[in-house]
């Protein structure tokens, strides 16, 4: 299973509730964040987030937050930055050990950069809660059951499904990074986070 088969049950339930569907920004435009985000921050971002960007520019739903980029002071943002995010957490007074993805009341998910790992971090305590082989396995169990509430024992897009809704979101991507073990350091608890407000309403009587 491919975690943009979730993206766009996200996008399913959002329309049907009158919210606007996330979608992603230009590759060129892609391009050019991440390479702002290493010359003024020292933040590399890992391909495979640059992928998720092409395709939904962060993601807030149920509880469940994937960061977007961060956009220029006249612009709206109505999702939490990617660099703000860990701006704030961190600091990044150096070249940073790990880099905050999105959170959810039970989680904080974070890349691991020595070893090119991905982590559930405890909310609380930010103590390893879950690691994953790859992004799309993380994506894969936050968007399904948080996000989605999905269970083994539930329903689920079947395969027909899934690649009819993979060929309306195929786009070229950035290339995956390998995948090894890593025991994150995480030395500064991320400070408050609140999701931010939608900027499509739903129709009145709805």
């Amino acid at each position: 299973m491919n975690y943009k088969t979730y993206v766009a049950l996200i996008n399913e339930e959002e329309q049907a509730a009158g919210f606007q569907p996330f979608v992603g920004r230009p590759a060129s435009r892609v391009t050019a964040f991440a390479q702002e985000a290493e010359e003024r921050y020292g933040i590399v971002i890992p391909p495979d987030y640059l992928d998720f960007l092409l395709l939904a520019d962060g993601i807030a739903h149920n509880g469940v937050v994937f960061y977007a980029m961060d956009q220029e002071e006249e612009e709206d943002q109505f999702l939490p930055g990617l660099i703000a995010e860990n701006l704030t957490a961190q600091g990044l007074q150096k070249p940073p050990e790990y880099l905050l993805l999105g959170h959810s009341d039970l989680f904080r998910y974070a890349y691991c950069y020595p070893e090119r790992k991905y982590y559930a971090l405890d909310a609380d305590t930010l103590e390893p809660a879950a690691e994953f082989s790859n992004f799309n396995e993380l994506m894969i169990n936050a968007l399904k059951h948080e996000a989605l509430g999905l269970f083994d024992e539930d329903e689920e897009p079947g395969e027909a499904r899934e690649d009819e809704i993979l060929d309306e979101y195929e786009e070229e991507g950035f290339t995956e990074e390998d995948d090894r073990t890593c025991d994150p350091s995480l030395r500064e608890e991320p400070g408050s986070e609140e999701e931010s407000k939608r900027k499509d309403p739903p129709p009145e009587g709805g």
